[in-house]
This record gives structure tokens, C-alpha cells and sequence, in this order.
């Protein structure tokens, strides 16, 4: 009976363990679900009624030879030519000697040899310095320019650049819409070298003034092609985050795609040009009933002439009967 009574507890702590295990594990399922529901968060909101400037800097990356290193590698490459040249020099006189006594032949015969060996170590060395020289990273050039800087004023939106310019509204407003809510996926914190992610040089940087003068600055650094994302970084941010290709799309236009098109003038081109091909096809009715015309009197007098040359067969035979 004692035996029975303590299976009968193992049994139930073990149901107790399951049980127990089984709600923890869906309450893990369930925050995991929550995580992944929200993965994307807000990185950034901004009041669009109260945005006065939107000013668009592009930054291009150039490679560069360091022609320093250039000159140097060919200096050194020089220095050991003529190291082995002289050595060579100092074999050939050897070689010319009048045969001095075998002792004196051998050790200089040595030295000789110790001289084109070290030569030849120095050129490897030289060649060593030339393979890591050709093995360092590349140099780039950074060269930036504004590419727009769109100003509010009296409540309609002007190039600063080309006041003269007739800028699309409806074009700014809708991309004032892509900062309304900047959102990221990912954030690498603690970030002290911007390069690896291109943000030490931005390819693009998005500059945004308020009415009250509060500035707020995007930078868009590189593309990541395994992600389909970019690193973007916000003010002096220590934080880099991964977001879509959003603004880098809409932003990285030039100044002239904000120019309206006047509508009006191509309609009324269209309108001429439909018009033209409606007088074309009248002159060509007429001409093709011209044509006609002139096709039923050539058939006509082609007709009269065969009648009148039956005529005339007929009042020969008459005559000759």
C-alpha cells in the first residue's frame, strides 16, 4: 500500500512538471510571436506641418593611385637592379683573374657567392615590400555637393538655388510624407568607427528645419545587399540603424524633378497633331474619289471604244458580203 501511495505522488509531480513546462513554453512561443510582430520600430517622427526646409546633400566616393608609393616601388625596384648588375660585375672580374694560388681562388670565390646571395636577399626583401605595398587598401576621394534645398515661404515651396523655377507642390508634399515616420528594423549600438558602414562620408544627407529653426539631420550610408537594406544614422547618434530603401529613393533625386510640367501645352500639341491627321485623311478621301472618278471615265471611253470598233467589224463584213 506504501509503495502504491508514493507512485501515485511521483506520477502527479510529474504531470505537475508537464503541465508547468507546457504553459512556460507557450508563454516563450508567445513572446517570440510578439517580438517578431513588432520587429520594426520607430526610429524617428517628425511634424510635417512645421517643416520650413528640406536641404539634400549627395557625396560621391572616387578611387585614387597613391603615386607616392608608385614612385617609391620603382625606386627600390632600380636599387635592386643595380645591386645585382654590380654584383654580376664583381663575378665576371673574378672569373678574369690571372689565377691567383687555389686558397685565395676559393675564398674569393666565397665572397663572391656571399655577395650574390645577399643581393639576392635584398631583392626579395625589396619584393616582399612591393607585394605589401600593392596589397594596401584602396584611396578614395570624397567630393560633396548640394543637390536641392527646398524653402517654405508664404506657404508655397521654391528652390533656393533657382527661385524662378516653378516647383511642384503636390511632388514636395509628398515627400515631406517619407520623414513623417522613420521606422528600422535594426540598431547596432555603441558604433565608434561610422567607416564599415559608410557613414563616415554619407552618400546622402537629408537636413530638415522647422519653423523654430530645429534642425534634424539623416545621414544614408551603405547598401546592405545581403539585407536589401541601408545603414542610416540620426544627428551625432552613436547608434547605427537599418532601414528601407525609402528615403534613400526619394530623397536622392536632383532639384529639376521638382519642376511642374506644364500640362496644358501638351494637350494642346496632341490637339494639332490629332487635328492635322483628320485634314490628311480628308485630302486623301478626296483624292482617292478623284482617282475614282477618273478610273470610271477610263473605263468608259476604254468601253466606247470597243463598241465603236464592233461597229466597224460588222460594216466591213456587210460591205464585203
Amino acid at each position: 500500500m506504501k509503495k502504491q501511495k508514493t507512485q501515485l505522488i511521483i506520477i502527479l509531480v510529474v504531470l505537475a512538471v508537464m503541465v508547468a513546462s507546457y504553459f512556460a513554453l507557450s508563454a516563450h512561443n508567445k513572446k517570440v510571436v510578439e517580438d517578431e510582430a513588432t520587429d520594426d520600430y520607430t526610429l524617428l517622427t517628425l511634424d510635417t506641418t512645421k517643416i520650413s526646409e528640406i536641404k539634400v546633400t549627395k557625396t560621391t566616393k572616387t578611387e585614387v593611385t597613391n603615386e607616392a608609393d608608385s614612385a617609391a616601388d620603382g625606386t627600390s625596384a632600380n636599387d635592386a637592379g643595380a645591386e645585382a648588375s654590380n654584383t654580376e660585375d664583381t663575378s665576371s672580374s673574378a672569373a678574369a683573374g690571372d689565377g691567383a694560388d687555389t686558397t685565395a681562388s676559393e675564398a674569393l670565390t666565397a665572397d663572391v657567392a656571399a655577395t650574390t646571395d645577399a643581393a639576392a636577399e635584398g631583392t626579395s626583401a625589396e619584393e616582399t615590400s612591393a607585394e605589401g605595398t600593392s596589397a594596401a587598401e584602396p584611396v578614395y576621394e570624397y567630393s560633396s555637393e548640394v543637390a536641392y534645398d527646398l524653402v517654405l515661404e508664404n506657404g508655397a515651396w521654391y528652390l533656393a538655388s533657382d527661385k524662378s523655377l516653378e516647383v511642384d507642390q503636390d511632388s514636395v508634399a509628398s515627400l515631406i510624407s517619407k520623414v513623417a515616420t522613420v521606422t528600422s528594423n535594426k540598431e547596432i549600438a555603441g558604433v565608434t568607427d561610422f567607416a564599415q558602414y559608410g557613414l563616415d562620408h554619407p552618400s546622402l544627407s537629408i537636413e530638415i528645419t522647422l519653423n523654430d529653426g530645429t534642425k534634424t539631420n539623416i545621414y544614408v550610408g551603405d547598401y546592405n545587399s545581403v539585407s536589401s537594406l541601408y545603414y542610416a544614422r540620426i544627428g551625432d547618434s552613436a547608434n547605427v540603424y537599418m532601414i528601407t530603401a525609402t528615403l534613400s529613393t526619394s530623397f536622392g533625386v536632383e532639384g529639376s524633378s521638382f519642376e511642374i510640367v506644364d500640362s496644358s501645352a501638351s494637350t494642346v500639341e496632341t490637339s494639332a497633331g490629332i487635328t492635322g491627321v483628320d485634314i490628311d485623311a480628308s485630302a486623301a478621301s478626296s483624292a482617292a474619289a478623284a482617282q475614282s472618278s477618273q478610273n470610271a471615265s477610263t473605263k468608259a471611253s476604254e468601253g466606247d471604244s470597243t463598241s465603236a470598233s464592233t461597229d466597224n467589224t460588222t460594216e466591213s463584213a456587210v460591205v464585203a458580203e
